[in-house]
């Protein structure tokens, strides 16, 4: 009798922990319609539209009240019909620019081309500074017909390794409609 209740109460816990567990390592899907997209996302992220010219933006949870930095990814898409370019000329512009704001502060970790959302694409990771901080982005591209689609990734430099496997499947889940 004890013992099959120690064991009953062990199979409830057992089955509370793969929740949660499993719960840190479901997805969800994200579609937006208008520009043609769709990624996932964990569902312990959360997400607010069209913010700092951002379609998206999803959220790492806080992970306790010291927790100041909430690490995200983001999805910016460009329409690039006024300026047509081929997926070189468009990592040259995206490099530059981003070398203009973080100027001296700035680290390029990679610099590559990669397959991105079914095409050409490119990843660029680098580290910038500020007097408060340094934070690492990876940011990766890719051109279907006259729009631009990019998802970057930005996390504290020291906090950047822990949610990159999440990262790395919701880059691979990206998918241009």
């Amino acid at each position: 009798m004890i013992f099959n209740s120690i064991a009953g109460i062990g199979v409830v816990c057992i089955l509370i922990m793969l929740w949660i567990f499993s719960k840190e390592h479901r997805f969800n899907r994200y579609s937006d319609d208008h520009y043609h997209f769709s990624i996932k996302y964990p569902t312990s992220w959360s997400f607010e539209k069209n913010k700092n010219k951002a379609v998206v933006i999803f959220y790492s949870p806080e992970e306790s009240e010291l927790d100041f930095f909430m690490e995200n990814v983001n999805v910016v898409v460009q329409d690039i019909s006024r300026n047509p370019m081929s997926i070189e000329k468009y990592s040259s512009t995206a490099i530059k620019q981003m070398e203009a704001v973080f100027s001296d502060n700035m680290i390029i970790l990679e610099s590559e081309p990669m397959y991105f959302a079914g095409r050409e694409g490119y990843k660029f990771v680098f580290r910038g500074k500020t007097p408060e901080t340094e934070l690492q982005y990876m940011s990766v591209w890719a051109i279907n017909g006259l729009t631009a689609y990019q998802v970057t990734y930005t996390a504290l430099a020291s906090q950047y390794e822990r949610h990159l496997p999440k990262v790395k499947k919701m880059i691979r889940s990206f998918r241009i409609n």
